[in-house]
């Protein structure tokens, strides 16, 4: 008899398990590899995806006439592909515009912010109690 209290026959000790083979652990691997890259080559796409439609969100509508000169215009950046539709062009016209004129727009926020100030000052001296 041997010194060791557990046979080997022993039915209640389980039997040594091998440890996952290499080339299942192997694959886990590439699967992961192969699950990173794709999401890495998503990225970009889903970013300008998102840029796109955050440039794209417009929450005014506005109904307005053009010359023919300023129409022609506007559908001939349509008609090279250059935007899909007569109202991504004027918007696009329009915000490079109001871009373009900075300065004025800035002195004209000036005086509105004067002008509200005067507002503030009349409602204040016409107020009871002061």
């Amino acid at each position: 008899m041997s010194d060791n209290p557990v046979s080997d026959s022993d039915p209640q000790v389980p039997a040594p398990v091998a440890p996952p083979s290499g080339s299942r652990v192997g694959d886990t691997v590439d699967e992961m590899a192969s699950t990173i890259r794709e999401f890495v080559t998503k990225v970009p796409e889903t970013i300008n995806k998102a840029v796109e439609k955050a440039l794209n969100v417009r929450d005014a509508t506005l109904l307005i006439k053009l010359n023919e000169s300023v129409a022609d215009s506007i559908d001939k950046l349509v008609t090279s592909g250059v935007f899909k539709s007569r109202a991504e062009a004027a918007a696009f016209l329009i915000e490079e515009g109001i871009k373009s004129q900075g300065v004025l727009f800035s002195r004209i926020q000036a005086k509105m912010e004067e002008i509200e100030k005067l507002r503030d000052e009349l409602r204040h001296s016409l107020s009871p109690g002061t």
